[in-house]
């Protein structure tokens, strides 16, 4: 049974959609330098209507956040007044609304103590929970009453073990920004400094990140081949491994453009805003893969009998 009609699908994934949006346009405001654009909270420079490019970068975010907040609330909201035996879309629904005033709090942290690198780390890693929370809630509302769906065993622990490795994949991109080590390994790919990786702490943490990559488009090519041989759904299947590709592409191009260029600004833009599109991909497709069908023991099957006629 579907969640509560097409209305409440349509607020789940605007929910959705708006926190990826958030989280795009929070690369923004961490590429363009803007995240002290407004040194003050809730207020910008004191002033409700900011002047100046970083202040308004930096103020775009905070009113993206509260677009989504305010969706948040209300999906929830919704999910709990006409969906209460609906546990799939509640708990991710109610997960999401109790995320939001702990991200919130990160946020204003971050403004308040200009921009410590291990706090807005913290603040990425939350932000891409939130988002797998509100992902979940929109697929728990689009696809039903979980069920066995006929996806092979061996697809869906592929599925649910892409979607590990991309949290991990997350949290290495969340320690590449808390290290400043974005450009720890110079203008090379996929050397690193003249080695597999040289420089230090800093180089060998976006080698750790360039890794977990790598495995990630190894998981998602896997994946793609396991949904064209019918193991699994087609375009979900297939749909992680276009958004790592074109992940990597940014990532790749980023690496050799040259600092502080506008390509390399608008390639930093795209790479944060494709983070959020590779894990979300991993995360709807596990969800839909949900449970495999569990075979009969070997050598036992269930056969009722059918009575056509008398005895015999």
């Amino acid at each position: 049974m579907l969640a509560s009609g097409l209305g409440f699908r349509l607020l789940a994934l605007a929910a959705a959609v708006s926190a990826w949006a958030l989280v795009a346009v929070g690369g923004v405001v961490r590429i363009t330098e803007s995240g002290l654009g407004c040194p003050d909270w809730p207020l910008c420079n004191g002033e409700v209507v900011p002047h100046g490019k970083a202040p308004a970068i930096e103020y775009s975010h905070r009113t993206t956040a509260a677009v989504v907040t305010a969706l948040v609330l209300l999906t929830a909201a919704w999910a709990l007044w006409r969906r209460r035996s609906r546990r799939d879309v509640v708990v991710p629904a109610v997960t999401a609304a109790l995320l939001v005033p702990g991200q919130a709090l990160l946020g204003a942290v971050v403004v308040w103590l200009e921009l410590p690198g291990w706090i807005v780390g913290v603040h990425f890693v939350v932000g891409m929970l939130f988002l797998a929370a509100t992902v979940t809630t929109a697929v728990a509302a689009w696809t039903g009453t979980p069920q066995r769906r006929p996806w092979s065993r061996g697809f869906v622990r592929l599925a649910w073990t892409a979607a590990s490795t991309g949290l991990l994949l997350v949290a290495a991109g969340a320690a590449v920004v808390s290290a400043h080590a974005d450009d720890a390994c110079g203008r090379q790919w996929p050397a690193c400094n003249g080695a597999f990786v040289a420089g230090g702490s800093d180089a060998a943490i976006q080698v750790a990140h360039r890794t977990l990559a790598y495995g990630v488009a190894a998981l998602a090519l896997a994946l793609a081949a396991g949904a064209w041989r019918g193991r699994g759904p087609r375009l979900l299947g297939t749909l992680p491994l276009v958004a790592v590709l074109a992940q990597m592409g940014f990532g790749i191009s980023l690496v050799l453009s040259h600092e502080g260029s506008r390509a390399h600004e608008i390639l930093a833009g795209l790479h944060v805003a494709g983070a959020g599109v590779v894990w979300a991909s991993l995360v709807v497709l596990a969800l839909v893969a949900g449970r495999p069908v569990r075979k009969s023991p070997v050598g036992f099957r269930f056969r009722p009998h059918v009575i056509t006629g008398g005895a015999r």
